[in-house]
């Protein structure tokens, strides 16, 4: 087999790979919504009719951008939940300066911890291109920020997407159907202003960029102030706790 041939049938394998999660994800995210509109009252005949009609409107669209596989995200994002959540690698909370290498703390025992055949060079290449760690004047890492991007040199993880999709779509979900008592269902709340001036979106965006990221860095370190401690006792039940922002601005549509 040539060269050529390899990288085409890498390619193919990379494509078909990407389709398969492509589908996955749309399962996870339309099933919430659909079992809100159904009980709403619309029916599954009417729900197939609406979804053909806007399918077939929008392929008859320009796509503005076709979104490109984010590969090996997983590992990176796991090692920024590492250093930004571990005990090992805080200091009075925060996320620690980390020497290159050497014995534990450093960035390559945090990589090694998360992925043990993954390079460290290679990540920390990832992670300063995507402008989550910076290397200071005295050689040692910073954590820039808690979070990875789901977007990184024009590719995208959709897996991220879909996940917030769903976590706001099943918020409404038990709000709306299986809330027992009106006003102690989960926290869903928005500020907003119909007649607020164009003019001020993009200081309202980088506001809300600002103001968010410091509300989720407090949110993580109050999750990790409270994350259960190991213990020889029978394990209790463990379940996903979080929040997620979003903003609205009508300027950009």
């Amino acid at each position: 087999m040539t060269r050529v041939q390899v990288q085409q049938r890498t390619v193919r394998r990379h494509s078909s790979e990407q389709a398969r999660k492509t589908k996955a994800c749309a399962k996870k995210m339309l099933k919430p919504l659909l079992r809100v509109l159904l009980a709403a009252g619309i029916s599954g005949h009417e729900l197939i009719r609406i979804c053909e009609g806007n399918v077939n409107q929008l392929s008859a669209r320009p796509i503005y951008t076709r979104i490109q596989p984010l590969v090996n995200r997983e590992p990176l994002e796991r090692i920024v939940a590492r250093w930004a959540n571990h005990l090992t690698y805080l200091e009075r909370g925060k996320p620690m300066r980390l020497r290159l290498h050497g014995r534990k703390p450093s960035f390559k025992s945090l990589v090694k911890s998360v992925s043990p055949r993954y390079s460290p060079s290679l990540a920390l290449r990832n992670l300063r291109r995507s402008g989550v760690v910076r290397l200071a004047r005295d050689g040692k890492l910073e954590l820039t920020s808690r979070f990875y991007p789901v977007r990184s040199s024009g590719a995208v993880d959709i897996e991220p997407f879909t996940r917030m999709m769903i976590d706001f779509l099943r918020t409404h979900e038990f709000n709306l159907l299986q809330n027992p008592m009106l006003g102690h269902g989960l926290f869903q709340r928005i500020a907003h202003n119909l007649k607020s001036d164009a003019r001020l979106a993009p200081t309202f965006n980088r506001y809300v960029r600002e103001q968010g990221q410091l509300f989720l860095e407090t949110i993580d370190e109050w999750l990790v102030r409270h994350q259960p401690k190991k213990s020889s006792a029978r394990p209790k039940k463990r379940v996903r706790l979080g929040v997620g922002i979003y903003i609205i601005n009508e300027a950009l549509r």
